[in-house]
């Protein structure tokens, strides 16, 4: 099916949902230094050294340096204001490193080696060559930690520091994120808001230091949160359209994300198990804003994902071709045939969903139905083990596969209910490896009436990030790797990471 007619469209009502974006200043509140102590997450802490006013309006030598914390996480643009006494002879010279963590702020961006790129390290050198009285970072910056340094600035002039503030952005109002916590289930839900207001800028970003860019599999989670906290929901709607106008033109395939601005060429490869769920997200924003409209428009571009899904299966059932990048998980080991085939199940069902609010039946070009009894009948045959009761694929059981076999209904609701409780006792299963197959535990438990199971999930993993003193809640958490990085080095990771946003049922 051919969308390229379409493409432009979208894309300009997308442009037409592009948010103002609200601003909140921000001032740093004390000094401090990291502290190697092997008893803290990462083995790096900070350390008050004196407070912010200590330093301010006096004059400072050619060479310094100071770490400023801010205290909360930021998103924003950092701003100094200054002054010079003295003879301005020669341009002023300021290096900056914004940081998240304690871990990240010790670390020598020069030296590090990722499996990224150096320029997601959030470091630079300003120059300027007039006496100015204010100093603002021209790219947003997210941090905790400001790193100034000065180094063999001219000896005519000495800079005097006013103020160090961060003009914060974001297109959730504020307002809405309690200013104070004291209960462990306050304080997750203090730092789930602030994560996900964080995330919430022209776009929902994955990550306002990395990626910066919009992730279907992401936005599944953020407009779920949104839904309960903010209520944003034309944000919602701009990266539904966004993604509908990324699609490829010759096979009209959503990718797994597109810049904000551009998301034609897609900034980056198509996931199967993200562009699948893009009917499950337009459902729910539906449900929520009763924008049947945007739903009809879409209506077909999100049938057609599924149309696509089916290119991958074999004999009923799906199967790995090697064709795409299938996610699921972190965990590399994951045997990710069972997963994938139980979120083709839960996508055409919410799919099918969608064709009945739309009352849009007629326009499935096959009876999903019955296509999605025959799989959930097959992906049992497959896959379900009945004498340990669990799913199991190449000997392998994880929770993944427990976790999208329970969302696709593949066992009758009371047998689902109990795989899910007896699942979270199973320790010797591989675990999930981050957050978002946390978050779909989560949800799935949510699904099936099983709250006080969640909250308990809830208070024990995002509690734990919450003990090791999270600001915002991190793309990878392993409570027993604390060095974990999908890239080769945890200073890359982002600390503050969309699909780690997490509802409290």
């Amino acid at each position: 099916m051919n969308f390229s007619e379409q493409t432009e469209r979208w894309k300009a009502i997308a442009d037409s949902l592009k948010p103002q974006l609200n601003h909140q200043w921000r001032t740093a509140v004390s000094i401090v230094r990291m502290v190697s102590d092997p008893s803290v997450w990462q083995g790096i802490r900070s350390e008050e050294i004196s407070s912010v006013p200590e330093i301010l309006d006096k004059e400072l030598p050619e060479t310094w340096e100071y770490i400023f914390d801010f205290g909360e996480y930021c998103v924003g643009y950092p701003e100094i204001e200054l002054e010079f006494r003295g003879i301005f002879d020669s341009p002023f010279r300021l290096e900056y490193k914004l940081s998240e963590t304690p871990y990240e702020t010790s670390v020598d961006f020069q030296t590090e080696i990722n499996g990224l790129s150096r320029s997601w390290f959030q470091d630079g050198v300003i120059t300027v060559d007039e006496p100015v009285k204010k100093i603002r970072f021209p790219r947003r910056g997210a941090f905790r930690y400001l790193t100034l340094k000065s180094f063999f600035n001219s000896r005519a002039y000495h800079p005097v520091l006013k103020a160090v503030k961060c003009d914060c952005v974001s297109s959730a109002d504020f307002h809405l994120i309690p200013a104070k916590a004291e209960t462990l289930e306050e304080k997750i839900n203090r730092i789930s808001l602030v994560t996900l207001a964080s995330c919430m800028q022209e776009v929902f970003e994955d990550g306002p230091k990395r990626d910066r860019r919009l992730w279907l599999g992401d936005l599944r989670i953020q407009a779920l949160a949104n839904y309960n906290s903010f209520r944003n929901y034309d944000l919602v709607k701009r990266c539904l359209y966004l993604f509908a106008a990324g699609c490829q033109p010759e096979t009209g395939r959503i990718p797994g994300c597109i810049y904000r601005d551009h998301p034609q060429p897609a900034g980056g490869c198509y996931i199967f198990d993200y562009s699948i769920m893009f009917g499950d997200i337009l459902l729910d924003y539906i449900r929520n804003s009763g924008d049947t409209e945007t739903g009809k428009d879409l209506f077909l571009i999100a049938v057609h994902q599924c149309e696509l899904a089916l290119e991958e299966f074999e004999k009923g059932c799906f199967k790995d071709f090697r064709r795409h990048w299938l996610f699921i998980d972190w965990r590399k080991e994951l045997q990710k045939e069972c997963p994938e085939h139980c979120v083709v199940i839960y996508a055409m069902s919410r799919v099918f969903e969608l064709a009945e609010l739309l009352e849009m039946e007629k326009e499935l070009p096959r009876d999903y139905q019955s296509l999605i009894a025959e799989f959930r009948k097959n992906g049992r045959e497959k896959w379900f083990d009945p004498v340990s009761g669990f799913f199991t694929e190449n000997g392998q059981y994880s929770w993944a596969a427990q976790i999208w076999a329970a969302y696709a209904e593949i066992l009758p609701e009371e047998s689902a209910r109990n795989l899910l409780r007896e699942l979270l006792q199973k320790k010797d299963f591989l675990q999930p490896g981050g957050p978002y197959l946390y978050n779909q535990l989560v949800l799935v438990l949510m699904k099936y009436g099983l709250k006080e199971e969640a909250r308990k999930v809830i208070h024990s993993y995002w509690g734990a990030m919450v003990s090791h003193g999270a600001d915002a809640f991190w793309e990878f958490y392993l409570p027993d790797e604390p060095m974990f990085s999908a890239y080769g080095n945890a200073a890359v990771n982002s600390h503050c990471h969309a699909w780690s946003t997490v509802i409290i049922p």
